[in-house]
């Protein structure tokens, strides 16, 4: 319902929100820079795809979540009516391996060659603006791990986020299969921009 103002009405009240919608937005709310494609969502909040694209669709109504070409992120409305106590970051990954980029890479040209694109097991999560880079994300079908990619002038890290110690082993090879396609991409023609 919209009032005379024009502006849909939201409560101040987190617990006006539905089960599912607080769940995306206290999620989302966690990286306000993050923008996180659906099945990034559906796996790591194990909603079903309906209830979740449902929730979606209600948040965007009310003008707290908006879908972008990468996914979804949360809008500054939707920090407002949050408390600050449901907007809690995540622990820092392992880091994987560290290398330098040439400089005069084209970085919005590599980002966006890579983003949403499938790599061996690992699935496209969603995607990070930074004041001084990009962070990109992909993670397993079973969310048991989850790999970034932070990229800015000169630098590429990779670290994972995994379900538990057993699985540091798998997130290095899968860490260092990202690491090659990311290698393999930087070098084409558009993105290299070195000249023969």
């Amino acid at each position: 319902m919209v009032p005379e103002g024009g502006e849909p009405r939201v409560g101040s009240d987190p617990l006006d929100l539905r089960e599912h919608d607080r769940e995306v937005l206290e999620f989302l709310s966690q990286d306000p820079s993050s923008q996180v494609a659906f099945q990034g969502l559906r796996r790591r909040l194990g909603i079903h795809p309906e209830q979740l694209s449902r929730a979606l669709h209600r948040l965007a109504d009310d003008a707290l979540v908006e879908r972008t070409d990468v996914g979804y992120r949360v809008t500054p409305r939707a920090l407002q009516v949050l408390s600050p106590g449901s907007q809690r970051s995540e622990e820092p990954g392992v880091t994987i391996l560290q290398t330098y980029l040439p400089a005069n890479l084209d970085l919005r040209g590599l980002v966006q060659a890579l983003r949403g694109s499938w790599i061996g097991p690992l699935r496209w999560y969603g995607l990070s603006e930074l004041a001084d880079g990009m962070r990109l994300a992909w993670a397993l079908e079973d969310d048991t791990i989850r790999l970034e990619t932070f990229i800015r002038p000169g630098q590429l890290v990779v670290t994972a986020n995994v379900a538990g110690p057993s699985h540091l082993d798998d997130a290095t090879r899968l860490g260092h299969l990202l690491f090659q396609h990311i290698a393999r991409e930087a070098s084409r023609e558009p993105h290299a921009g070195i000249s023969g």
